[in-house]
């Protein structure tokens, strides 16, 4: 692909080949954006109707409903993308959104993803993620752990989850027993706030 020049200040769509400050403008050196099919995910040449890996109408997916779009854009091969996708399927609580969530946690490597599904689990709440926040406590990555612990700590109280709280300051990292020791005296508070 050859680089097209653009002035502007922010393309944040764009692939950033190089920058250079010439006069009093900003120039930077971009490719063109890149497509990619949202049904098999491989690279389009342009801005194509049909696939043409797949035979896959392009048109067909706008009347997709937004959380259709987000649960297939967690199988997207660009890991920003997922990371964007997660995010906001956490920030708007989509509870059908823990099973797919969950599949991507155990099928991906990238602990910063991990850390951000294991996040948005724990905003949208619920028992059904539970088992993947107990089980990212004993994740090799000291950011996932810390990131379960702040999320097991905004599920409702139960034995099990305090039991698993108070595990966390025996953890190796200082920085998942500092937060086990912040969710485990919010937890005391609380309770004795409640007299129990």
């Amino acid at each position: 692909m050859t680089p097209t020049c653009c002035r502007a200040v922010g393309v944040f769509t764009f692939r950033t080949k190089s920058l250079r400050l010439l006069g009093l403008g900003l120039f930077c050196w971009v490719e063109p954006m890149i497509f990619f099919c949202p049904n098999c995910w491989n690279e389009l040449p342009g801005e194509e109707q049909i696939c043409p890996h797949c035979k896959e109408c392009l048109s067909s997916r706008s009347k997709n409903t937004f959380t259709e779009k987000l649960l297939q854009a967690l199988l997207h091969p660009e890991p920003q993308a997922q990371m964007r996708a997660v995010y906001v399927l956490g920030e708007k609580r989509i509870t059908e959104a823990v099973g797919p969530l969950t599949q991507l946690f155990r099928r991906s490597k990238n602990p910063f993803l991990q850390s951000e599904v294991v996040e948005a689990i724990g905003n949208i709440g619920g028992e059904a993620g539970v088992s993947l926040l107990m089980e990212a406590l004993d994740h090799r990555s000291f950011i996932v752990r810390g990131e379960a612990v702040r999320s097991l700590a905004k599920i409702p109280r139960n034995g099990v989850i305090k039991r698993a709280l108070e595990q966390t300051l025996k953890d190796r990292s200082s920085y998942v027993r500092e937060i086990g020791r912040e969710a485990v005296e919010r937890l005391r508070s609380v309770s004795e706030s409640k007299g129990e």
